[in-house]
């Protein structure tokens, strides 16, 4: 076989691209990797990975700053506890750089050929080129800090051709029409993870995961924060109950939160950027309540659309529908109907952000692993038909402090549906407040929230805030897994004291008979 052959190629090496090449090789195909930039991909360098490094300086500085704390801990700190700027954001380098030795490693290991540049699909697998896909291959120079400019281009050039093509190659961050990243006033996630010097202020265009979790480092840092939602809670996709707590514990700390506002204009200034925002009404900014914010600068943190330029050669025709690769994969599938993840171009196959949500790393590396998996088991190199993901069980994750965790659908979703509380489902409540192990550790802001079905019982969704919620909620998420219900959760004797205990109790409180309050 020619070493520019392989059975299965991957373009993009981030949590879903490297997944599937190292399932690709435990399987015995010949495997290569293509990754323009650093292995590991944008979670691991310069998103979910690195950002929880700075959340962790960000959770030590806000317990050692303030003296009230100091004098709670028990902790005697001669003078003021400064920042080393550069050290936080180098620490957050130093993670990433670790893990991505740790990718290369993974990749020898799995006998995973790995181009370092550029891969553009120029053929699909049709019977005229013997079946198989081709992908023109140029070596470029791998970006090792933050820069706006293209990756130089190398002097190698390749084709290469494989059975199967499975594109990896995730998602970017979405700008504003009228406010384009520029890597030093107009940030996105990236120029907020490494940047050379701390703001004095900053606005967070959008409340989301990405918008919260930053606005938390920032302001924790020191930082005046300014949060600009457009919709009328901030984590609008979580459980009000979640919001509204959220909400109100960052007001009390001391953010500026403007929910129901949209942004429409952005102006850099000598000193900084002014942000126009409008109270919005039916749907649209209300122009004539308009106001100016100031700051040093803006983090749009508004979501993120499908990578694909320069992947494809325009003549093949791949299907892209609103900045996202199409496949058989679609929103509300069943948990047992079976998805290739193929596209509508023969051999070639999409996972991860680029086919559009949810976008989250561990559902990109779940789709990769399971098109791998199918793959093989269609050429016979599997013994049974892989299990497919069930999309209605995906755990989100929100890394600021306090936590917040789901899986499931959220009260207000059972309600669009015309499910009515005390008929069609219940809810169970515990609050951190009344939690021994929580009360020990002075992490008390928060609950525990599972909506039970009526009338056998099923976890229907749960939705967790406070310390450890990402951790917590892998026990929900296997209970829904499952199926189990909450008489059996109850049934399940949790170690104490820990915060596990709150979902025990919320289960409890769903059925009317919790114990610690």
């Amino acid at each position: 076989m020619s070493d520019t052959h392989f059975d299965i190629l991957i373009i993009g090496g981030g949590p879903a691209g490297y997944v599937a090449a190292i399932r690709a090789g435990q399987l015995g195909f010949k495997t290569a990797l293509i990754e323009r930039a650093k292995l590991g991909g944008v979670c691991l360098n310069w998103g979910c990975i690195p950002s929880k490094a700075l959340l962790a300086n960000a959770e030590l500085v806000e317990k050692m700053r303030k003296q009230e704390d100091q004098k709670f801990w028990g902790l005697k700190i001669s003078g003021d506890v400064s920042l080393d700027w550069d050290r936080v954001i180098g620490r957050s380098r130093e993670v990433s750089a670790k893990l991505n030795k740790g990718v290369e490693f993974l990749m020898r290991k799995n006998k995973v050929t790995v181009f370092s540049g550029n891969g553009k699909l120029t053929k699909a697998a049709t019977a005229a080129n013997g079946n198989k896909c081709t992908v023109e291959f140029q070596e470029c120079q791998v970006q090792e800090e933050l820069t706006s400019a293209p990756a130089k281009p190398g002097a190698t050039k390749q084709t290469l051709t494989a059975d199967h093509v499975i594109v990896a190659t995730g998602s970017v961050a979405r700008d504003l029409p009228f406010a384009k990243f520029d890597g030093t006033t107009i940030w996105g996630a990236r120029e907020a993870m490494f940047n050379k010097e701390q703001p004095k202020s900053l606005i967070v265009v959008g409340a989301g995961a990405i918008g919260m979790e930053f606005a938390y480092f920032y302001h924790s840092m020191g930082t005046k924060v300014t949060i600009i939602e457009m919709l009328d809670r901030i984590l609008p996709v979580e459980d009000k109950d979640v919001s509204t707590a959220m909400q109100k514990l960052y007001a009390k700390h001391g953010m500026t939160i403007m929910t129901g506002h949209g942004t429409t204009g952005v102006e850099k200034t000598g000193s900084g950027v002014k942000v126009t925002v409008a109270p919005m009404v039916n749907g649209k900014p209300d122009e004539s309540k308009k106001q100016v914010l100031e700051a040093d600068k803006v983090l749009l943190a508004i979501g993120v659309v499908g990578r694909t330029d320069g992947l494809c050669d325009a003549s093949l025709g791949l299907a892209i529908d609103k900045g996202h690769i199409v496949t058989d994969y679609k929103p509300n599938v069943t948990k047992d109907e079976a998805i290739d993840y193929k596209t509508n171009l023969p051999g070639v196959f999409a996972v991860g952000d680029v086919i559009g949500p949810p976008w989250l790393a561990h559902v990109a590396s779940e789709e990769a692993y399971l098109c791998v998996e199918r793959i093989a088991w269609k050429k016979g190199k599997y013994a049974h038909e892989p299990h497919p993901i069930d999309y209605g069980i995906i755990p989100g994750c929100t890394y600021c402090i306090p936590q917040v965790a789901s899986v499931g659908k959220t009260e207000q979703a059972l309600i669009a549906e015309g499910k009515v509380k005390g008929k069609d489902y219940e809810t169970g409540t515990f609050p951190f407040s009344a939690l021994g192990k929580a009360i020990a550790a002075a992490h008390t802001d928060g609950f525990t929230k599972i909506i039970r079905g009526l009338p056998r019982g099923e976890i229907l969704g749960a939705h967790i805030m406070g310390d450890q919620a990402t951790e917590l909620i892998a026990e929900l998420t296997l209970a829904r897994r499952l199926e189990a219900t909450t008489e059996e959760l109850i049934a399940t004797v949790h170690a104490h004291p820990t915060m596990h205990e709150s979902v025990r109790e919320a289960a409890l409180a769903s059925e009317g008979r919790v114990l610690s309050m």
